[in-house]
């Protein structure tokens, strides 16, 4: 059997920890629009690597004085930030503005939304989902470790026994997207997980309002795509990923046509 080794997670920032000033401070900007441009400052320090995951911003005094505004202005740009997902605001003596390690939950709700505001066919979703995964499976066979294949396995054999134990289909289907975000997490590939995470959910979104669309083929390809990773065999995951796409997307297809 080759060996195998899990990438390092993506995104991670394992460096010292950093000061709460920037190597520069943040220019002045005119007052119309301020909130706008003080978002863009922060988020183009984000991008060029000078402000960084868990590091405390500078206090509302100092940004109010670096940038030539209100502090007033300065406290509604960081919480439009916060809401955007890409600060967390702490309380006390030792309190402020830090930005988060990750905005995948934001990005995950902010994709929803987006996709929530114009119709699609579950086609789409399933097309999108099938050339993602089928990616995830290469991957995950090649860096995916044996514990972490168990631990698919187990989930594959949990959501097996609930379709007689478990008599909530929401129960259920929880399962169902476990399995998939789990796939995901195999791949050591931070970006495939981040957006696996809102077609899940959109994908849980629609098999709650259309009610069961698994089969026993369900559980049988799952079967064959645990046994292709143990393998270390890229294709035959991916085939048996192939099938269960088909045999969704023709249930789902033929309960449309009903």
């Amino acid at each position: 059997m080759p060996n195998v080794t899990p990438r390092a997670a993506s995104g991670q920032y394992r460096g010292k920890p950093t000061v709460d000033q920037p190597s520069q401070p943040f220019a002045s900007i005119q007052p119309r629009r301020a909130v706008d441009e003080i978002i863009s400052q922060i988020r183009a320090r984000i991008q060029s690597h000078d402000l960084r995951p868990g590091q405390k911003l500078p206090s509302e005094r100092d940004l109010a004085e670096q940038l030539g505004v209100s502090r007033n202005t300065v406290r509604a740009a960081i919480r439009m930030l916060e809401v955007s997902g890409l600060v967390s605001l702490k309380k006390g003596a030792h309190g402020g503005a830090f930005l988060n390690e990750s905005n995948s939950a934001a990005l995950s709700q902010n994709f929803i939304d987006g996709i929530a505001l114009r119709q699609y066919d579950v086609t789409e979703l399933i097309d999108v989902r099938r050339v993602l995964e089928l990616y995830i499976a290469e991957e995950a066979c090649q860096h995916a470790t044996e514990e972490e294949i168990e631990e698919l396995a187990a989930l594959a054999e949990a959501s097996r026994l609930a379709e007689d134990d478990v008599p909530e289909y929401a129960n259920r289907l929880t399962l169902h997207m476990d399995f998939h975000r789990k796939l995901s997490e195999m791949s050591h590939n931070g970006v495939a997980v981040t957006l696996m995470g809102p077609l899940l959910e959109i994908t849980r979104q629609f098999h709650l309002r259309t009610g069961p669309a698994g089969g026993p083929e369900t559980h049988e390809t799952r079967q064959k795509l645990v046994t292709a990773l143990r393998r270390r065999d890229c294709e035959g995951a991916q085939e048996a990923l192939s099938q269960h796409f088909a045999a969704l997307q023709g249930r789902i297809l033929a309960a449309s046509a009903d």
